[in-house]
């Protein structure tokens, strides 16, 4: 990366440590994340290989067809504040696979290798590269949501980004094993460079008595769907298609599904369970999910 690029990531994590701590003021201790600040439920998991892949998919994690791991899912809502289930907002899911095997392609992130894989229920993002996003963090820093998309002074309108991050923040589900989740940004695995989504599998069927006065209904509504059933989503990925619109540098671009659709190559199992309790709640606050926990030939894409 450019000297420019390094400087920008730096300028970006000191806005993300602002954001948080301003956050702190209104959702009180702990410290929490700078975005996605809400989890509304961790869960137990395994994440099984399928067993026909496309050969040149089997790399990383997904080298052996049929292997299983044990996993964890951090469900959340988007939002730098701990705001009501019922309000529009993003949505998220991370995936920490455990005990995986490979060299770890951060190895200053110290602790066990894990491979994890982090999805919002937008398909794009609504920053471009990183310059745009560390002069939206810098508005963000001061809990300005809006500035960087339009502003009198110094002129700016992005309309386009605008609409895309309103997109983003006008989702209200019933359930977080409701949505289709996506990486939004691109990655690679071997040669390939694509990007990755989990869907609810065939047939998941949610009938659940919902009461959206709760401020935490989406945990509820989970906890319901897993007191007596299970759930599952198709891991999947998207691969580039050279000559299609799909740019790699391009993060608020949608890749056409038309052109290169999603192929499954596993399927992540969710078993009955109770998760709410105080304990588990705090092991999920703690857990932490970043791109670059990941081996071998796994690595967020960088030009």
């Amino acid at each position: 990366m450019s000297a420019q690029e390094m400087a920008a990531i730096e300028r970006a994590m000191e806005f993300g440590r602002e954001i948080s701590r301003k956050a702190e003021k209104i959702n009180g201790p702990p410290f929490r994340r700078d975005a996605h600040a809400k989890a509304t439920g961790c869960l137990r998991a395994t994440f099984s290989v399928n067993g026909d892949i496309p050969a040149h998919f089997r790399h990383s994690v997904l080298s052996q067809p049929g292997r299983e791991y044990q996993s964890w899912i951090r469900f959340s809502n988007g939002d730098m504040t701990v705001q009501p289930d019922a309000k529009a907002d993003a949505r998220g899911m991370a995936i920490k696979l455990l005990d995986v095997d490979g060299v770890k392609i951060a190895p200053e992130l110290t602790g066990p290798a894990t491979q994890d894989f982090i999805m919002t229920n937008t398909p794009a993002f609504f920053n471009r590269n990183i310059y745009d996003y560390v002069d939206n963090m810098s508005h963000l820093a001061e809990l300005d949501r809006t500035g960087w998309f339009i502003n009198l002074w110094p002129p700016r309108f992005h309309p386009e980004l605008f609409y895309r991050a309103v997109q983003t923040v006008s989702s209200k589900i019933d359930t977080p094993l409701q949505p289709q989740y996506y990486s939004m940004l691109p990655y690679q695995l071997g040669d390939t460079q694509l990007k990755f989504s989990a869907r609810p599998c065939p047939g998941m069927n949610f009938e659940l008595d919902i009461d959206e006065s709760d401020g935490d209904y989406l945990t509820e509504a989970m906890a319901e769907q897993l007191a007596e059933g299970g759930a599952c989503f198709d891991f999947m990925l998207q691969e580039r298609v050279a000559d299609a619109d799909m740019p790699i540098d391009d993060a608020a671009v949608i890749w056409s599904e038309e052109a290169s659709p999603f192929v499954p190559v596993a399927r992540v199992n969710i078993p009955p369970q109770t998760f709410d309790g105080e304990a588990q709640q705090a092991f999920c606050e703690n857990l932490s999910m970043n791109p670059w926990h990941g081996v071998d030939d796994w690595r967020p894409w960088a030009a």
